[in-house]
């Protein structure tokens, strides 16, 4: 079946979103890694972009996030499972990078642990705001901006006063009602009003980014307000992803769906979770190795390893010809 225009869209920005998330974990120049900090904005929208009908595939609430979970929870405790077992297996030869109890509970929990697998528990979040978000019926954005203003106060003032703060309303509300809410609606806006909204959003990081710089007499980096994620980090990060969105759905800027209407574009953008959790494994290596390598370097080994990895895997699991859907959905996502 031939893909649609607006698949391929999809398609594209995914892979924006996931290169430059792993283009986070290479330690690029400040410059680089300050513009790049709207991936995971980006991909966070893309799942309200695509909520609606697969909320309405699901049938229910609880059957929507059931899914959501199997394909979220399952694949990354398997992977965490064999990495463990893996580091376990080499420490007992080169004891390099040890992983304490609380590493690996904090991993499974997906809070702290290894540090990379905080965004399974956004996306957890995320399909817990798109059953909220389908089922509130009147006033979604007067609730959603006052829960907003809320949750801003409430860090400001009392910071991350526990765990359930810390790991779920801080997240909840930002990047779950706000930013899913925000993609929910973006598939319906037509482009005037796609555009409205995107200039509001980067004129308040604007106003926000000349703020600070009057007040504190030098440019505040974006990340500082990354975790959890505020204002000025989400207003940069939504005004950017929907930017993105309208040139390459809607204004398909140099015919750019029609070039990249490829088969490494689909396999990428249809595989985002497994080479995610791919590329994780291969910056593990990078503390057993000792040998340095330049940025960039380290960019172009995680992507192709991450890619080839999960192209092997998924071709391994059409030859073992598995019946499941569950299981194919868990090791081809």
């Amino acid at each position: 079946m031939e893909k649609t225009k607006r698949e391929v869209s999809i398609d594209i920005l995914k892979c924006i979103g996931l290169l430059l998330i792993i283009l986070a974990h290479c330690s690029a120049p400040t410059f680089i890694d300050e513009i790049r900090n709207f991936d995971v904005v980006l991909l966070v929208i893309l799942s309200g972009v695509l909520a609606v009908k697969s909320y309405e595939r699901s049938g229910s609430g609880l059957k929507y996030i059931g899914k959501r979970l199997i394909r979220l929870i399952v694949p990354t405790y398997i992977f965490l499972t064999v990495l463990f077992i893996l580091e376990k297996i080499v420490c007992i030869f080169n004891p390099v990078f040890p992983m304490d109890k609380n590493t690996i509970l904090s991993s499974y929990t997906l809070t702290n642990g290894i540090g990379y697998v905080w965004i399974i528990r956004v996306y957890i979040l995320c399909a817990i705001s798109v059953v909220i978000l389908m089922n509130i019926k009147k006033y979604k954005k007067i609730i959603i901006i006052s829960l907003f203003i809320i949750y801003e106060i409430l860090y400001y003032t009392i910071g991350d006063i526990n765990e359930f703060f810390q790991y779920g309303v801080y997240y909840l509300i930002p990047y779950g009602l706000l930013c899913v809410y925000v993609g929910m609606q973006a598939k319906n806006w037509d482009n005037k009003k796609l555009l409205k909204v995107t200039a509001i959003f980067l004129l308040v990081f604007v106003i926000i980014f000349t703020v600070f710089y009057i007040t504190k007499n030098q440019i505040t980096k974006i990340s500082d307000y990354k975790y959890p994620p505020r204002l000025y980090y989400l207003a940069y990060g939504i005004g950017i992803s929907l930017l993105l969105y309208y040139l390459i759905d809607r204004k398909n800027i140099l015919n750019i769906k029609e070039k990249l209407n490829n088969k490494l574009i689909s396999f990428i953008g249809s595989h985002t979770m497994w080479i995610y959790l791919w590329q994780i494994f291969y910056l593990n290596t990078f503390a057993f190795v000792k040998f340095e390598v330049k940025w960039y370097e380290k960019y172009i080994y995680l992507v192709v390893m991450s890619i080839i990895s999960t192209y092997i895997q998924s071709k391994i699991v059409k030859k073992l010809n598995i019946k499941n859907k569950t299981v194919k959905a868990i090791f081809d996502s």
